[in-house]
């Protein structure tokens, strides 16, 4: 995917060689794949308790969010850091326009089709209920806008304020895309000080901001956008700061990646709400959670966490459309909210079955669909092996 130019022999570290990991930085980062996959997996597991009334088993998923952003920042300035501006070396450099085309193709194919999906429940839904549905023209506009990753900034009578209505998980794609653009079009040169003096000013705003509603679940609706811009804004700039340190950190062992994994449920499971506490996991925790897994390096502690990191994306981006749908339809059916008992767990059958159809998904539609995308818009497939990001696009070897 990143355009019909091969990249030329990778540039020796100038890290200590004592803290490389062995096979380079490739090796140094493929932890990260494998915890991508455990967060997605995460988010998953908090909207089946907020979709389908369920046990809440990650009470603080949506923080997973946090983390995601951070990965956003780190990997990319990795993959682009020394691509981007006037001053990156002639033979690797990168205009603007062709990073925004990339991230725009990397992100297109899931969000169409998870967008797709969920605004086909909404216009049934309208059908079935029009009394507990948006106005038919609201649903329309809103499912447009959806698609091409544009928030819905009105409130419906059903949707309320939220700005992706159609798939809930786009509002931190919009976010993050408005942070990627900003960062290789003006900050990708800023010293390693002005960084860090952004994650200070950022978690000054996050605090003020989480104080303010309550809540560090912020960003997904209308009235609460300014934690939407301080979420990205920190965990963006975190992950950038991380990676201007990363030849700091020293290389750590596999104990210590399945420390960090256990940390990130962890954070996630705890059945503590305060807003302090959920402040404290996404300004500390989580930054200590990636630096951890960074120095990780190439140990492995997630059983089948390479597959889980491999359809992350997809996962993240089918499974809301999938709860409201299978919701929707146990309401029709007259079945109602989980009562007590066995249909407690019947919910929960939908993990799997999200895993599945992410599984399939990414080698049925995302991955032939991007590479579709490519090719149309002079863009080169992937190469096998290539690492991933937060949301999966492709990093230099």
């Amino acid at each position: 995917m990143d355009g019909a130019l091969r990249d030329p022999p990778a540039r020796k570290s100038t890290a200590p060689a004592a803290r490389r990991h062995d096979g380079g930085a490739r090796a140094q980062t493929a932890f990260l794949d494998e915890m991508r996959g455990l967060a997605a997996l995460a988010v998953c597991l908090y909207h089946v308790g907020t979709y389908t009334g369920a046990a809440q088993l990650m009470p603080n998923g949506y923080l997973a969010v946090d983390f995601f952003f951070m990965l956003s920042g780190f990997v990319l300035a990795e993959a682009y850091g020394d691509r981007l501006g006037p001053d990156a070396p002639a033979d690797r450099q990168m205009a603007l326009v062709d990073f925004v085309r990339r991230r725009l193709i990397r992100m297109a194919p899931m969000v169409i089709l998870g967008a797709g999906l969920g605004s086909a429940y909404l216009i049934a839904r309208w059908f079935v209920a029009p009394d507990r549905s948006d106005r038919l023209g609201e649903v329309l506009l809103g499912s447009t806008l959806n698609l091409v990753l544009v928030p819905k900034v009105w409130v419906g009578a059903a949707t309320k304020g939220e700005l992706f209505p159609s798939d809930g998980p786009l509002w931190s794609l919009f976010f993050e895309l408005l942070a990627n653009f900003a960062w290789a079009a003006s900050l990708v040169r800023r010293s390693t000080a002005a960084i860090g003096a952004g994650v200070f000013a950022c978690a000054l705003m996050l605090m003020a901001v989480a104080t303010r509603h309550g809540s560090m679940n912020l960003g997904w609706e209308l009235k609460s956008i300014d934690g939407g811009l301080a979420r990205i804004g920190f965990g963006f700039a975190m992950g950038l700061l991380l990676h201007r340190l990363r030849h700091r950190l020293p290389a750590m062992g596999a104990r210590h990646a399945a420390l960090a994994a256990g940390a990130l449920l962890f954070a996630m499971a705890l059945p503590m709400r305060e807003v302090a506490w959920t402040m404290f996991v996404a300004i500390v925790l989580m930054p200590a959670v990636l630096a951890l897994s960074i120095s990780a390096g190439r140990h492995h502690a997630i059983p089948g966490g390479r597959w889980l990191g491999r359809i992350s994306y997809p996962l993240y981006g089918i499974h809301v459309p999938l709860l409201s749908l299978y919701a929707g339809a146990t309401e029709y059916l007259g079945h109602g909210e989980p009562g007590t008992g066995a249909s407690d767990l019947l919910p929960f059958a939908m993990v799997p079955a999200a895993l599945v159809v992410a599984a399939w998904l990414t080698t049925a539609w995302e991955e032939p669909a991007r590479a579709a995308l490519a090719r149309r818009f002079g863009s080169a497939r992937p190469r096998p092996g290539s690492r991933l990001d937060a949301v999966g696009e492709t990093r230099p070897n």
